[in-house]
């Protein structure tokens, strides 16, 4: 339980300082990073992303979330998904994101660890084009690899798949900052070179000696925070 409540605190203050950074750039920020014109709302807000902007994305899971207070885990670290995002046109988003884990967990007599590591390139539609809110929907190729280690047996995996999400969020700041929800849905077809796999994920039982082949279905929101910025 120390090392949960130890890594806990170290991905909290990871998070604060990076919410703390975008919004210390998005307010000393003068220059705003497109032309259309500003909102008239009474909220803090700007103008929307452009044709030619990049954005920083960082999606925190509420899965990523649960992991930090669960009692069974032991040892927990995550890089929530990162993405690189382009606007093409003012409507077409082209994106490339990177997300990691990695947890250890009491299962039984054991302290099983497992790890994730997976890469998200998609596209987005923006519908609205208003100032404040900003509606979106695409699609994504996941592809990555997963490991887990039980302390006499592993397995390694390798997953690729396709998605589709949905997204709303709001740009405040005096853009270049927006902040939103995104949800989103994935088949995954897994390739576990060594133990066994269930609809859940990767499992060990004592079985190390074939190949194990599987379709998966999962879903998942985020929370999001994306600043924008001009090459």
């Amino acid at each position: 339980m120390a090392w949960g409540c130890h890594a806990n605190v170290v991905i909290m203050k990871k998070l604060a300082l990076i919410l703390f950074f975008f919004c210390a750039g998005s307010m000393i920020s003068q220059a705003q990073i497109s032309t259309g014109e500003s909102s008239a709302s009474v909220f803090n807000t700007g103008n929307r992303a452009e044709k030619g902007d990049f954005g920083l994305y960082l999606g925190a899971t509420a899965s990523m979330i649960g992991n930090m207070f669960d009692g069974e885990i032991t040892e927990y670290s995550a890089l929530p998904l990162i993405n690189l995002k382009y606007m093409y046109t003012d409507q077409i988003e082209a994106r490339l994101g990177i997300e990691w884990w990695k947890k250890t967990e009491e299962v039984g007599d054991y302290e099983t660890s497992k790890s994730n590591y997976m890469f998200y390139p998609g596209v987005a539609y923006h519908f609205s084009k208003s100032n404040l809110l900003d509606v979106y929907v695409g699609g994504e190729l996941p592809f990555g690899f997963g490991s887990m280690d039980n302390g006499e047996e592993s397995a390694s995996q390798f997953k690729f798949g396709l998605g589709a999400f949905i997204g709303l969020q709001a740009y405040v700041c005096n853009l270049p900052l927006a902040v939103g929800l995104e949800y989103g849905i994935s088949t995954m077809y897994n390739t576990v070179s060594d133990g066994t796999i269930t609809s859940n994920g990767m499992t060990i039982e004592g079985v190390t000696d074939y190949d194990h082949k599987k379709w998966t279905l999962g879903n998942q929101a985020r929370f999001t925070i994306t600043y924008f910025f001009k090459m």
